[in-house]
């Protein structure tokens, strides 16, 4: 059985595909699977990757008929077709150094107790361009080894600093305790899920840019600003962290004004439901809004 499972999810990433499997299969670690899922790429990604079928270190290849509309649908695929322990999910769009897997399983090795490690990542442009280390991560400035609860309280909570699945492993085991409201999301989701396996055990963050983290117009990140669909997830994460028992007065004042501000004098003032997001994080306690998101986007 292989001692890790890398997990590719595509959607039309065609362009991206041939260096991102070139990093994985040129790490210096060598004890991995590789699990590849196509959801219902229309640019050409789904022949591609059937021809690795067989190949040595390909578990399967899995192409949907058509678009499921959730990344984190994906992850769920490949996390039940994963055999090893622990898990990297190598995003089709990224790339990453030579080492970063062996670099991460040594701190699985280092501490039985770890659940989550994650290195820092470059930002890159679409041509591969270096852009920096993700903002989230420079306030860091060293290694990090600590127990998951109080990497939470001082640093997940008040922003996704695993800014990109592809620059982190996880233990497989830790999954069955992960909250599925997660997968309800489009964009935040992967801020709950680390949460989850965080409460778990321990978190180690190796500061070094290992992964790189690819910028381009169709990154999820970009689609969730248009009608502002990223503040109704945020509101209703906060729900779910309060769920968990997680809440933080001070936090949800933040992000309410953060979202107040958006929605009057940022990029979200042009978005169709605006009065109504305004009356969301106005009126209301940050309570799970997910039936919210739902009568909203369904219009």
């Amino acid at each position: 059985m292989p001692r890790v499972s890398v997990i590719v999810p595509n959607f039309n990433h065609l362009k991206y595909l041939p260096e991102r499997l070139e990093s994985i299969f040129s790490q210096s670690f060598e004890d991995f699977e590789v699990i590849l899922l196509d959801d219902g790429s229309t640019d050409g990604s789904a022949p591609f990757l059937k021809d690795f079928e067989g190949k040595p270190r390909i578990r399967t290849v899995v192409v949907a008929p058509e678009n499921g509309g959730s990344a984190f649908r994906q992850w769920e695929k490949g996390f039940a077709l994963a055999s090893g322990e622990p898990i990297w999910i190598a995003e089709s769009d990224d790339s990453c150094a030579p080492d970063l897997l062996a670099t991460l399983v040594a701190e699985f090795d280092r501490n039985p107790r770890t659940v989550l490690a994650f290195c820092a990542s470059m930002l890159m442009g679409p041509d591969g361009s270096p852009l920096g280390v993700h903002r989230y991560q420079k306030s860091f400035g060293r290694d990090l080894r600590t127990g998951g609860p109080l990497f939470i309280r001082q640093h997940l909570l008040r922003r996704n600093c695993v800014v990109n699945a592809s620059g982190a492993l996880f233990r497989k085991d830790a999954i069955a305790l992960v909250d599925s409201a997660f997968l309800q999301y489009k964009g935040v989701g992967d801020w709950l899920f680390w949460t989850c396996i965080a409460l778990q055990g321990d978190v180690a963050f190796v500061n070094r840019p290992l992964n790189f983290f690819r910028q381009h117009g169709t990154n999820t990140t970009a689609a969730m600003k248009t009608g502002a669909r990223d503040l109704v997830e945020l509101h209703s994460l906060l729900g779910d962290f309060a769920r968990l028992g997680l809440r933080r007065p001070v936090l949800w004042l933040r992000y309410r004004v953060y979202a107040v501000h958006s929605l009057k004098y940022g990029v979200a003032s042009e978005a169709p439901n605006r009065t109504e997001l305004l009356a969301l994080w106005k009126d209301n306690p940050a309570v799970s809004a997910l039936a919210f998101i739902k009568h909203l986007f369904s219009k």
